[in-house]
């Protein structure tokens, strides 16, 4: 049954994974006008540190999107789950009051995947499973449109 369940979250992975893969730096997002104006405002010092900050956060974004936990589990998604939040703490900080918006829209996805992963552990079903996988795309939208934001200032 468990491997019923895994087939049917790998399924959903890949269709996620799919369906994400259009989510590119390059889109735009809705606070990128705003953010734009205050960039020039940003020390060259605080801008390589968001820049470098940005990076981390899009490469663990992209391991989220890549996970395969039909191979390697939901706790490799709690893996990324964690090195997410604390890179967001970084950008956080490093972009000072700038991208707030899509800072808190990132965090809340955090927060749902985090309740996800603890009912997954909790109670391993097929349906602890699917909303893990939907908390994780939610993730990698909300940190798309957070890169892809600051991408203006980098």
């Amino acid at each position: 049954m468990i491997a019923t369940q895994c087939k049917a979250l790998a399924v959903a992975c890949v269709a996620t994974a799919a369906l994400l893969a259009g989510c590119s730096s390059s889109s735009s997002s809705s606070g990128t006008s705003s953010s734009s104006s205050t960039s020039s405002s940003t020390s060259s010092s605080s801008k390589s540190a968001l820049c470098s900050s940005v990076t981390g956060l899009k490469n663990s974004v992209l391991d989220l999107k890549n996970v395969n936990v039909r191979t390697n589990g939901v706790s490799a998604v709690s893996d990324q789950f964690t090195k997410i939040q604390d890179q967001l703490k970084t950008v956080k900080a490093d972009a000072g009051n700038q991208y707030s918006t899509q800072i808190t829209d990132l965090s809340n996805a955090l927060s749902g995947l985090g309740s996800s992963l603890t009912a997954a552990r909790d109670s391993l079903n097929g349906g602890t499973l699917t909303a893990v996988v939907s908390s994780a795309g939610t993730v990698v939208t909300a940190g798309n449109s957070l890169v892809s934001a600051v991408s203006t200032t980098c």
